[in-house]
């Protein structure tokens, strides 16, 4: 069982099999977070208001491929590891490219009840090579959250219609650099 806190982002364009994957990692993971993308533009937004730790994603998406998810996610972040699983896809070259471009992992949708199986080993490599990276992203949720919630305060109070509009927006920008700072 892998109890350290993750985030996953699921890129599946069938819901049947988005619900079967997340199923499976529930079984073996007991704090995580579970997003779901079905479209190119959704994943781009996953990718920057989510902050997976992990993108597990289908290789035939409707109007995109997986490799245009690993390249998608290694532009955003290319720590960040992208599993690909598919049921359509047979031919050991486009396997062996997919690895080539950045994925972690590759598996056949062919029995989607023992996945928990085959992600488990990789999810517990991850967790113990990449903790630094699981902490930046952390901290770079909590920073978002700050600055989202900050920037939510001083829309609500609509600070920009008072006359010391000048003073206020250069608060806002002191406490972001401030809130920025690691």
């Amino acid at each position: 069982m892998i109890d350290t806190p993750l985030r996953i982002l699921i890129v599946e364009d069938l819901v049947s099999d988005a619900f079967l994957v997340q199923k499976q990692i529930k079984k073996f993971c007991t704090n995580v977070e579970i997003s779901i993308s079905d479209k190119e533009l959704s994943l781009a937004v996953a990718l920057k208001q989510f902050l997976p730790d992990i993108v597990i994603s289908d290789f035939n998406l409707e109007g995109f491929t997986g490799f245009d998810v690993i390249k998608q996610v290694k532009e955003f972040n290319k720590e960040i590891p992208v599993i690909i699983i598919t049921g359509n896809l047979n031919n050991e070259e486009k396997a062996a490219e997919l690895i080539m471009s950045g994925a972690s992992g590759f598996f056949l949708k062919e029995n989607l009840q023992n996945l928990q199986q085959k992600l488990l080993p990789l999810f517990e490599k991850f967790i113990s090579e990449k903790q630094d990276l699981i902490k930046r992203l952390e901290r770079q949720r909590e920073k978002d959250a700050r600055e989202k919630e900050l920037t939510d305060y001083l829309r609500h109070h609509d600070f920009e219609a008072y006359e010391h509009k000048e003073a206020i927006l250069s608060l806002k920008e002191k406490v972001l650099k401030l809130l920025s700072l690691d």
